[in-house]
Parts: structure tokens; C-alpha cells; sequence
């Protein structure tokens, strides 16, 4: 007897013989909406004292414009020591709102955020005083890089916009609102409203002021500030001395590079050196392009590692670049030698991962033509692979010391130096993983390419126990534990570790002696029923072994569930992080729609080349659904429908033209004319162009990322004809909902061109739009309608009118209200 038929049947019997006994509360978009969280935490230099954040209700923040950093008005400071004495509320006297920084190189100062009279400003508290003295600047959050950083001698740097609220995070979603309404305004005042894009050679420019940035030095002690350079600046990046600062900043416009891919920039990089105490500034290489992702400089010494290649050349033909910032001389250290970018990603230069190891470069890169990459060390002569007796290097660092490396491969730890073989470190008994938390502060620079400076490795065995291993060998901190893990922050001796269980998020100090809970999200999930998941292996089109999951509504007989749901997305492998309760998923939650009524099966499925994509898509959804209801006796794949969110909600109406097998569809955030994906610009940037320039983002997504067309629409017209869902909306028969938001980056005509489509030839389309949202919605009462609007539909095409005598309430079903479409 298997475990599902078990679990149906004393499901049905508890609800015959106990009518009245009360059934754990489900999981749904009310609890989703109302989700807390943990933050970052930091340890101080002297490792004595922890700050740690912690956040509120999202549907208690007091402003939604700032996308997913709007519970950042709910987010509160804290400080433990790190020997287990008592927490305490740090700016208890303020309102929430404060955003944790970072800890000052001497440990007595700590950098916090927060909304001081509704605007952004960045602040420095004075640990040993008690006080905070906000500076009056409201700092970059660039996704290129610039972000607040601390300097030697407790000196804070601050890219600042002059004369409004500047981090373009935030703009993105809110204050380009203000620009449009300010144009706006000037055009009904009669006044001048008009923007301009102009494009010769393939350079756009624009005639208003390209955005001018700030770098301000800010004296922790006595609150002076110093403006230490001014201009398009995109990043910085102080020596460890203190004495140098390099500068990233935005050059002459750049045509597009063939292949053209999706995070293309627009623009070269020129990189500067400012000498603090003099302010002079020298130039890297007048026509040297710099790779926006590396800027490292060396323990000791002012030496910096940059990625750079000559104008008018690939990045491929670049080199790792060492430049003395005390002599001005600069060496390539690859020449050719090694090729540090390999098989052509997301963006090229995102693959450039290097570091130092004392005063020896390292990279992460493989012979010219080879498939395997290792680090190596650069030194005088040839260079030196580190990882060279590793099954499956990792570009990732676990630490970085003077004299060796520390990585997590083939699981275990391994010391690497140049003088001799990897040295594994862990027992072969104990296989381990690193499982560090994603900084979500930090830009893509320094996720890529920033490394802990020590010399012992965080990890965590296959149950859960963390350990920390060093060249003294391996000691277990905590003890094994259920549910999710990852290590925040710690010493030698503790670790700052955050774990999820059942959605409930504890972040705790965790030792040899024992674990002290330092806060907890979410307690009340402990108390919830979450949708019942059970995998389904089958095979995908191609034969390879898959496996999809599925999502039984939690408290719900077999007999109950209204149908299944297909949520569909190409390339997905239904991870962890699309169904972990504890997560603030605010586009499409699989728990969320089981708590309707119907089952989820997330299907794993594989791309398909452009111009077979429907029938593909269609197929694989069916052998997933087919496995589905072979591994579930009784579930109602017969009443099945089909969902999807951005590319997914592309297959979603590409399915929908291919089959009559499922009774309704779902399309959110899906482009529906991949022409018009390609080329149409993203609402918030219309009024701000000079801001990012990003309008090739799209187009290297329809030509070389996800889309996949391989050139432009008049280069591959065909390719786009057969691609696109509005050449094949006359196949469309069964309902869909189509679900757009004007701010999207999937272009609000996508759906109204889908829709208009439908509506020519009298089939049933619904179409709703969610004005002041992006790709996925984030204020509550969107949140809560969209699935509202999902559920309604899924429920007017599957489900009729009945009313089961073995439920107590009796579930009470809407009519279908869609007549029978014939075929295409």
C-alpha cells in the first residue's frame, strides 16, 4: 500500500468520523504577504560583537515603490556579543527603517541606512558613544558596482547623486515615477517636455547631462566629508592602505559587439587612480576598456588586478592586468597562456574570477580550447594549477590566505598552495558542502569576485552540522539539524548560521557549547499546512532522466483537488528555492496556488530550438503530467491546465497553440511578440535614458540568452515568425489569462497584442493589468488579487458545480462558465 493512498484515506476517514476536528491552517497569499525576515549580519574586526538586521511584516512597510527592498522600512539593527550575552535594539529611539552596513576597519564605527525624514541617508554610529550622526548623503546602490565602502583609518566613501535621492535601485522602481510625472508636469505648465535618443555608428547618445556621481570621503570621528572625485562614475574601489582609491567610470559610447549578449555594455569603462591625501588621479591605459567585474586590490603592497582590453578588441583578447599604483607599472599576467573567460556565458566578462594569495595572483581559467578550468597561481614563471588533482574545480573560494587557498570541491575541503599537491583537509568519511548566504547588498562585483581573507573554510555536512575546517583539521560547531542552511557570518570558533524549517527562519549563534537563537522570522509557520511534495521521475522529450515535482493542496482529500496545474519554465529544475516557505516569493509560488484547491506539477522541461518550441513544450508537459499521475493513483490530470510566468508564461501561450489537452491557461509577464520583446524599451527607463542606456538588454535576450533567435528580426525573420505567439493566436482555443504590469521589463503591449488577438476572433481571453508594478508584484493588495484572478479563472474552465458529501463544509464549486471552443 503506498504512502499517498495511506495518506488519502485517513485523510478521508479523519474528515468523516471527526467533522468538527480543526485541520492546521493552509499556507497561502495572506501569510505570503505578511512574511518577515532575517538580514545580514557582520562581525566586528576584533570578532567580539555581532550586528544583525532583522525585518518586519512585509505587508507592514510603509511604502511599496522600492520593489524588493520595501520591507526595508520595517528593518530594525541588533547587536550581540559573540560569546552569547544579550542582544540589544540598536537606534531603539528611531522608527524602523534602518538598513545594516559594515563595521569600520577599527571596529568602533558601524555604517547604517535608513529613511531619515523619508529620504534615503546614509548614517555612522559611534559603537562606544551609543550615538549616530546621519551625513546628510544619500549613497549609490549601483548594480555595476559603487556602493558605500569602508576605507583605512575609519573613513567612509560615498558615491553620491548631487541634489536628489540617487541610488538607482530604488529609482528604478519608484522615483522614475517622479520623473515621468515631472515631465509631465512641465508639459501642462506649457513648459519644455521632451526627450532625445540619437544613434550614429551604434553609439546612442542623448542630449541631456550624462549623470554626474560623487565620491565623498566622510571622517567617522568628526563627521568632515571631502568630495574625492566627481563624474561618471560606475564604481570604487579603496587600496588596503587607504592611500589609493581606483575609479571606475563610464567612457565613450561602445557600437554592439557581435554576438551581441544580453548584459552588453553600452559604453567603455576608463579606470583612474585618486591618491587620497593629494588628490591627483592618474589613468589606466587611455585606451584600455576595463571589465566592470574586477577591481581587487592586494593584502599589502597597493597593487591592483584588473581586467582589460585594448579599444576595438574582444574581451577574449584582454588579459589579467597587475598595476602598481606606487610605480604606475602595469603587466598582463595571462598573455595568452590561459583563457579566463571560456564557454560564452551570460555576459563575458561575468566568468573573470581572480584574487590574491598574499602577493601572488590567482585566477580561476583553463588552456586555450580545453573544457576544464583550474585556479592557478600566477607567479614569475609558468603558471601553476592549483586544483589540478580535483575531479570538479569550483570558481568559487571558501578563503584566501597568504601562503594557500581553501575550496569546497568534490566534497571536501582542500588547501591549495603553489609549493605543493591539493591538500584535502576533511576525513574521507565526512563530505561537506559550502552553503554561504548571498550578500543581497552587494553589487555584482563584489559577488563575483570578493573573497574571505582568512585561513579556515565554513561548511556544513550532508545533515546539516556545521564545521570549520582549517589546516588544523576539521571541528564540528553544531551538531546536525533539519531544513535548510546557510552560514551567514562567524569566527574560528562560532558561526552566525541561518536555518529554515517548515518556513520558520531562526538566525543563531551557533558553537561547540551550543546554539543561542539571535532572532526568528515567521514563527507562527510552524503552525501551518504547506503543500505535500512529492517527486515524479520520468523522462523528458530527449530521453534524459528528470524529475518534476508535485504540489498536493495541503488538508485535501485526493477525491477534492479541483485538477492539476502545469507550471511550466523552460531549462527549470524545480530548485529548492521555487518551493522553501520560508521564501518571499513574490512571482509565481507553487505553495501559494496549492492552497487554492488544485495540485501543482512543476514540470521540468528543456529548451526547444525557436521554431518547434510549441509542439516541444507541449510534449514534455505531457510526459511530466502522464509521470504524474502514474506516481499519484487518483489525481485528476484529466482536468489540467497550464501556467506560467515571463519565459515561462511564453510556453504557456506557446502550449496553448500546440494542444487541446488542457481546459484553460495562464500567461504572466509573457511576451507574447518576441519582435516587440526585442526592441520595445522598459517604462522605467523611457524618461531616464541616460541613466543605464540598457536598451540592447533586451535584444541580446532575444538573440544569444533565453530567446535564443540567433540575430535580429530582419536577420532571422522566419525564426522570429515561428517563435512568436502571435503569429499562432489563431491556434489558441482554450481560455487564457494573461496578467501584465505596466513597469514591466516584458513589455505591457505583449499582452494587450495577445489579447486584442483573442479578442478579434471571439475566443475567451482575459486580460489584467497591474499598474505601478515591474515583473512581479510586491504591493500586498496585488499580491493577494493576482492569485485571486488565477484562482477564478482556473476555477471557471476545471471545475463544475458539486458538492461532496464526505467533506463536512461541503466545497461549494463555480459553474464553468467557458463553452466547449471546437478545434483550430
Amino acid at each position: 500500500m503506498s504512502r499517498l493512498f495511506c495518506r488519502c484515506l485517513l485523510a478521508a476517514l479523519v474528515l468523516c468520523a471527526f467533522p468538527a476536528l480543526a485541520q492546521p491552517r493552509p499556507f497561502t497569499v495572506h501569510e505570503l504577504v505578511r512574511m518577515e525576515d532575517v538580514g545580514r549580519a557582520a562581525v566586528s574586526p576584533d570578532g567580539r560583537t555581532v550586528a544583525y538586521e532583522t525585518f518586519g511584516p512585509w505587508d507592514q512597510s510603509s511604502r511599496f515603490d522600492l520593489g524588493p527592498r520595501s520591507n526595508w522600512t520595517t528593518g530594525r539593527i541588533h547587536l550581540s556579543r559573540m560569546d552569547g550575552g544579550p542582544s540589544r535594539l540598536l537606534l531603539a529611539d528611531l522608527p524602523p527603517g534602518q538598513v545594516l552596513g559594515d563595521w569600520s576597519p577599527s571596529g568602533r564605527y558601524l555604517s547604517v541606512f535608513g529613511f531619515n525624514a523619508g529620504r534615503w541617508e546614509a548614517g555612522v554610529y559611534d559603537v562606544a558613544a551609543d550615538r549616530l550622526r546621519w551625513t546628510g548623503l544619500s549613497p549609490e546602490l549601483s548594480f555595476e558596482g559603487a556602493r558605500t565602502v569602508w576605507m583605512a583609518g575609519d573613513r567612509l566613501l560615498l558615491p553620491v547623486r548631487p541634489g536628489r535621492p540617487s541610488a538607482w535601485s530604488m529609482r528604478h522602481d519608484g522615483y522614475a515615477r517622479d520623473d515621468t510625472e515631472g515631465r509631465w508636469a512641465a508639459r501642462d505648465g506649457g513648459r519644455l517636455s521632451v526627450t532625445t535618443l540619437e544613434t550614429q555608428g551604434g553609439v546612442a547618445t542623448s542630449d541631456e547631462a550624462r549623470p554626474t556621481v560623487e565620491l565623498v570621503m566622510v571622517e567617522a570621528a568628526s563627521g568632515e566629508t571631502r568630495t574625492l572625485a566627481r563624474g561618471p562614475i560606475l564604481d570604487v574601489a579603496p587600496s588596503a592602505s587607504g592611500r589609493y582609491v581606483a575609479v571606475l567610470e563610464r567612457g565613450e559610447g561602445l557600437p554592439p559587439e557581435e554576438p551581441l549578449v544580453q548584459l552588453a555594455a553600452t559604453w567603455r569603462s576608463r579606470l583612474r587612480l585618486i591618491t587620497v591625501e593629494t588628490g591627483a588621479s592618474r589613468v589606466f591605459g587611455a585606451d584600455r576598456d576595463v571589465a566592470a567585474n574586477l577591481l581587487d586590490w592586494s593584502p599589502e603592497g597597493d597593487r591592483l588586478l584588473v581586467w582589460a582590453r585594448r579599444d576595438g578588441t574582444a574581451w577574449r583578447d584582454g588579459d589579467l592586468w597587475r598595476w602598481d599604483a606606487d610605480t604606475g607599472a602595469a603587466d598582463p599576467l595571462l598573455q595568452g597562456r590561459l583563457d579566463a573567460i571560456g564557454a560564452r556565458p551570460f555576459d563575458l566578462t561575468m566568468a573573470i574570477r581572480a584574487t590574491w594569495m598574499g602577493a601572488t595572483p590567482v585566477v580561476f581559467a583553463g588552456l586555450a580550447g580545453a573544457d576544464r578550468r583550474d585556479w592557478y597561481a600566477l607567479e614569475r614563471g609558468a603558471p601553476v594549477a592549483l586544483t589540478e588533482p580535483l575531479a570538479q574545480p569550483t570558481p568559487s573560494l571558501s578563503a584566501v590566505a597568504s601562503d594557500h587557498l581553501l575550496t569546497v570541491a568534490d566534497g571536501a575541503v582542500w588547501r591549495l598552495r603553489p609549493e605543493a599537491p591539493a591538500d584535502r583537509l576533511t576525513p574521507p568519511d565526512l563530505k561537506v558542502h559550502s552553503r554561504p548566504a548571498p550578500d543581497v547588498y552587494a553589487p555584482q562585483r563584489q559577488q563575483l569576485n570578493r573573497y574571505a581573507r582568512r585561513d579556515w573554510a565554513p561548511v556544513f555536512d550532508d545533515g546539516g552540522g556545521a564545521w570549520i575546517v582549517s589546516g588544523h583539521g576539521a571541528r564540528r560547531v553544531s551538531v546536525p539539524q533539519p531544513g535548510a542552511h546557510w552560514w551567514v557570518e562567524g569566527t574560528a570558533t562560532a558561526a552566525i548560521i541561518e536555518r529554515r524549517a517548515q518556513g520558520v527562519t531562526r538566525l543563531a549563534l551557533e558553537g561547540a557549547e551550543g546554539a543561542i537563537d539571535l532572532a526568528t522570522a515567521n514563527a507562527n509557520f510552524a503552525d501551518l499546512a504547506f503543500a505535500e511534495i512529492v517527486d515524479v521521475p520520468h523522462q523528458d522529450r530527449h530521453g534524459q532522466a528528470v524529475t518534476s515535482r508535485l504540489f498536493l493542496p495541503p488538508n485535501t482529500p485526493m477525491s477534492q483537488i479541483k485538477g492539476v496545474v502545469v507550471a511550466v519554465y523552460p531549462e527549470s529544475r524545480a530548485t529548492s528555492w521555487i518551493y522553501d516557505p520560508g521564501v518571499f516569493l513574490a512571482g509565481l509560488n507553487p505553495l501559494v496556488l496549492a492552497s487554492t484547491g488544485y495540485a501543482v506539477l512543476w514540470a521540468a522541461m528543456p529548451d526547444a530550438p525557436a521554431a518547434d518550441r510549441a509542439d516541444a513544450f507541449a510534449r514534455n508537459v505531457d510526459l511530466a503530467l502522464d509521470a504524474a499521475g502514474a506516481t499519484v493513483p487518483g489525481l485528476p490530470i484529466a482536468r489540467s491546465a497550464v501556467i506560467g510566468h515571463s519565459f515561462g508564461g511564453y510556453s504557456a501561450m506557446m502550449i496553448a497553440s500546440a494542444t487541446r489537452r488542457h481546459k484553460a491557461y495562464v500567461s504572466w509577464a509573457g511576451p507574447s511578440d518576441l519582435a516587440v520583446a526585442w526592441g520595445e524599451f522598459q517604462a522605467t527607463e523611457r524618461s531616464a535614458l541616460t541613466d543605464n542606456l540598457y536598451f540592447l538588454y533586451r535584444a541580446g535576450w532575444a538573440e544569444t540568452s533565453q530567446g535564443a533567435l540567433g540575430g535580429p528580426p530582419w536577420a532571422k525573420a522566419k525564426t522570429y515568425a515561428a517563435a512568436n505567439v502571435l503569429n499562432r493566436a489563431d491556434r489558441i482555443a482554450d481560455p487564457l489569462l494573461i496578467i501584465a504590469s505596466d513597469r514591466d521589463v516584458v513589455p505591457m503591449s505583449s499582452g494587450e497584442l495577445i489579447f486584442s488577438a483573442l479578442h478579434r476572433q471571439g475566443k475567451p481571453a482575459r486580460l489584467a493589468t497591474y499598474w505601478g508594478e515591474g515583473h512581479w508584484n510586491y504591493s500586498p493588495a496585488n499580491m493577494i488579487d493576482v492569485y485571486r484572478e488565477i484562482a477564478a479563472w482556473l476555477d471557471r474552465a476545471l471545475v463544475k458545480e458539486t458538492t461532496d458529501p464526505g467533506s463536512p463544509a461541503g466545497i461549494a464549486r463555480s459553474e464553468a462558465s467557458f463553452p466547449s471552443s471546437p478545434p483550430p
